[in-house]
């Protein structure tokens, strides 16, 4: 279960990147519309960072932390791999620091999907 619900909580970046884009709203539709199409100028997705996934398994291991961390962090790891290989997000683009040395500018991240 802890796996699961991580595995979608770590999606509230996207309503972050809203927030930092088209400000705040309520309507959920609104956001999960501009996720989609991505409707932004800058992609932080703070959460989605394979420095996260490493720092997260190396605490694990160095503080022998319980089964319940290790399912977080099957979760979270699952996600961020699956992400990687289904979004058109460039190679290294799901590493936070990458997205910072473009900064996080979404035009310089996402691959140009147009077959034209």
């Amino acid at each position: 279960m802890i796996s699961f619900i991580a595995g979608i909580f770590i999606d509230l970046d996207h309503i972050i990147d809203h927030y930092i884009n088209n400000g705040f709203t309520l309507n959920p539709n609104a956001v999960y519309d501009a996720c989609i199409d991505i409707k932004f100028k800058t992609l932080y997705l703070v959460f989605h960072s394979y420095e996260i996934v490493i720092l997260l398994w190396i605490a694990i291991y160095c503080f022998s932390l319980s089964n319940a961390w290790k399912a977080l962090a099957i979760g979270i790891t699952q996600h961020v791999i699956f992400d990687n290989l289904t979004n058109p997000m460039r190679k290294l683009g799901y590493f936070f620091t990458y997205r910072a040395l473009k900064r996080f500018r979404k035009d310089l991240l996402i691959r140009n999907t147009s077959k034209g």
